[in-house]
């Protein structure tokens, strides 16, 4: 098989690994199907990952990685909570519909077979998303968000932003700017009391 030239074969292979992911999930996700779609052979995949979950793991940290980077790239830290709030949904919502296989492989992640690869995914995410974890703390410590732990305030806010871009995307819904706005709103007053920032 004749090998495509152009941008580095690892990422290559990424890139295909994430494409298929999103639409044939981890299971239905092969080492044979990665080459065919990044145009290698079979055995180049293996001198870069060993494994079919060692491939895995490394997409979600190049997808985290981006995405990261993306989130925060003119995060004012400065800014009231509610306007950073709205800032984070605003990018997070803009980065899933902008890229929807992102959105997608997210919910393959947690299909990994073995809970040390899941903890590792975790304890990596937490490094890239601590401004988030910052803003939460910030909010509790001023008495403006509930006094629950971080995944419940996640769950309650950010997470929602989650699912309405997930359903967007597999066509479940179509919000209007109007409607997405509401659920932003509705989303804040989940995380924070009566009160303003």
């Amino acid at each position: 098989m004749a090998e495509q030239p152009g941008i580095d074969k690892e990422q290559r292979i990424l890139e295909a690994t994430g494409r298929l992911l999103a639409s044939h999930g981890f299971h239905g996700l092969s080492m044979q199907l990665v080459a065919k779609e990044a145009g290698v052979a079979a055995g180049t995949i293996y001198r870069y990952f060993d494994s079919k979950t060692a491939l895995i793991v490394a997409l979600h940290a190049k997808i985290v990685t981006e995405a990261a980077q993306q989130l925060f790239r003119d995060y004012d830290a400065g800014a009231s909570l509610e306007d950073r709030y709205r800032y984070l949904w605003n990018r997070t919502w803009e980065i899933f519909l902008g890229s929807p296989e992102v959105l997608l492989c997210k919910h393959q992640f947690d299909r990994l077979p073995t809970e040390q690869d899941l903890q590792r995914m975790r304890e990596l995410e937490e490094r890239h998303f601590a401004p988030w974890q910052a803003f939460l703390e910030e909010g509790r410590q001023q008495g403006v968000f509930k006094d629950l732990p971080d995944e419940l305030l996640s769950s309650l806010s950010i997470e929602v932003c989650f699912g309405l871009a997930y359903k967007e995307v597999t066509g479940l819904v179509n919000l209007t700017p109007s409607q997405l706005d509401a659920a932003m709103e509705a989303s804040w007053h989940a995380l924070a009391h009566k009160t303003r920032s």
